[in-house]
């Protein structure tokens, strides 16, 4: 997976003290934005997994394919 450009990375344009940023420090800030994300859906799967501990054993394959997991 390339770097992405903080441009890329946030929808509509950069605040005026963001765009003031160095190219290098706005790349900074766009490896964070990247690897929170990335957190963020790692964290969400694992609570969708955890989720399926409250489903009994039966049924976790169907409810599995019914909600996409």
């Amino acid at each position: 997976m390339g770097r992405k450009p903080l441009t890329e990375r946030v929808d509509g344009d950069l605040p005026a003290g963001i765009a003031a940023l160095s190219e290098e420090h706005r790349q900074l800030l766009a490896d964070a934005i990247g690897a929170a994300r990335r957190e963020q859906a790692e964290a969400l799967a694992a609570a969708a997994e955890n989720s399926l501990n409250h489903i009994p054993r039966l049924l976790r394959g169907p409810v599995r394919k019914a909600v996409g997991l």
